[in-house]
């Protein structure tokens, strides 16, 4: 599938989840009013083929696990068996209520605690997962204020870690720090 298809899949969902879920029309309507109609699929990553677990950053602290050999993606309050050709959506209500959903053509659930205390929220409209199959899982960040991370490792073996992330003077400033240490089986 090409960024095309990614991006028209996610048009049709968003139509049919605004019909759908109450809550969900409502974050995407103050979404669209306060940034304009900037909800597109970036550079979607493939997690499926990968060693439990994945982790899925939001907002730079909220996590949820996906794990490629259940298709499941979970948080602390609650697990979503990921089915075959669906979209899911990740974002929070219009008012923070420290929740974290999931909105999916079945169910809106409540996966996930986040700290409104934080400066770096998750987006009302922050991620899809698109999962067209058992080998075709994708994670992409759909233009969030605050950004993602992937950490996890695919079954190759090789480990990755993806950001997704804004290079503007305006978003929120993101430090990464590499410690290199000496292997403590290195050679004397």
């Amino acid at each position: 599938m090409d960024l095309t298809q990614f991006q028209s899949t996610l048009s049709r969902t968003l139509v049919d989840y605004k019909a759908r879920y109450p809550s969900f029309d409502e974050a995407y309507s103050t979404y669209l009013a306060q940034y304009g109609n900037v909800v597109k699929v970036h550079e979607p990553y493939k997690i499926s083929g990968t060693i439990d677990s994945v982790i899925i950053i939001l907002g730079r602290t909220t996590s949820l696990f996906y794990k490629d050999s259940r298709h499941v993606l979970s948080g602390r309050l609650a697990s979503v068996a990921l089915e075959k050709d669906q979209v899911y959506l990740l974002g929070r209500r219009k008012t923070p209520d420290s929740k974290l959903l999931i909105w999916s053509r079945n169910e809106e659930t409540e996966i996930e605690h986040y700290d409104s205390r934080v400066r770096i929220l998750p987006s009302r409209l922050h991620a899809a997962i698109f999962s067209m199959g058992p080998e075709e899982v994708y994670f992409t960040d759909l233009g969030s204020s605050s950004g993602s991370v992937l950490v996890g490792e695919s079954t190759k073996p090789e480990p990755f870690i993806v950001l997704y992330g804004f290079d503007m003077p305006s978003a929120p400033s993101l430090d990464v720090h590499r410690v290199t240490m000496e292997h403590k089986y290195a050679q004397k």
